[in-house]
């Protein structure tokens, strides 16, 4: 187990920071699905009782990262494509409805910062910087609601996709798509420009659902992580 323990924030609930901990090493997989972990375990790394991490378990459970198999023990969740299809019918439903409202808007308010995540996403690609390259795709996507006065809304798809990280990290790692999300940023970023709603609207679709298409890919490279596999 290559679990890595993150410094605890100034004022982070116990539970919070379990949380958080667990999210970081599932999504990463430096705990690996399939792979059996227990309170215990947890506990020693991050030298807490094991009551925060009970409730964590319970939100992770929530959270589809964690399956709890009554007396045989605690288990990260293989992956499922029909439930990582439907969290990114989810995320794309509400983010092709927000495009198309920034394309009614007069000018970007954050145009300068658009245009910063894709130089430095260019600039990263061939880094392997995974952690950083995730971080700047997601600051993009938040962007769009945030250009409609909608801070809640990221958070709210965060809290409920957790489960794809760990798709889109493995995509990176196997270099599937190369540059090609960096230039359909730019596309979604020119068309938002251009007020061309239908473009925008499309093209971030594409965007967002080719994880999709993908996923068969990743299942054939990574076979031992796929639900269907075990």
């Amino acid at each position: 187990m290559n679990f890595k323990v993150l410094d605890k924030k100034s004022k982070e609930k116990s539970k919070e920071y379990v949380i958080r901990n667990m999210v970081y090493n599932i999504e990463f997989l430096n705990l690996e699905p399939g792979e059996k972990i227990s309170e215990n375990q947890i506990s020693d790394f991050l030298n807490l009782s094991r009551t925060p991490i009970r409730e964590a378990f319970y939100n992770l459970k929530s959270n589809l990262l964690i399956d709890v198999k009554p007396q045989i023990g605690t288990f990260i969740s293989y992956l499922d494509i029909d439930v990582s299809k439907e969290l990114l019918f989810f995320r794309s439903s509400l983010e092709e409805k927000a495009v198309i409202e920034v394309c009614n808007k007069d000018s970007l308010d954050y145009l300068n910062v658009f245009k910063e995540i894709i130089e430095k996403e260019k600039t990263l690609h061939d880094s392997n910087n995974i952690e950083e390259l995730i971080s700047l795709d997601n600051r993009f996507h938040n962007l769009i609601f945030e250009e409609l006065g909608y801070n809640k809304i990221p958070s709210i798809i965060e809290d409920n996709t957790y489960y794809l990280v760990r798709m889109r990290i493995l995509r990176l790692k196997a270099n599937i798509r190369e540059k090609n999300y960096i230039d359909e940023h730019e596309n979604i970023l020119k068309y938002m420009i251009n007020k061309d709603k239908e473009n925008a609207s499309k093209i971030l679709k594409y965007h967002i659902n080719e994880l999709v298409d993908d996923m068969n890919l990743l299942r054939n490279k990574y076979p031992h992580y796929f639900k269907d596999n075990n």
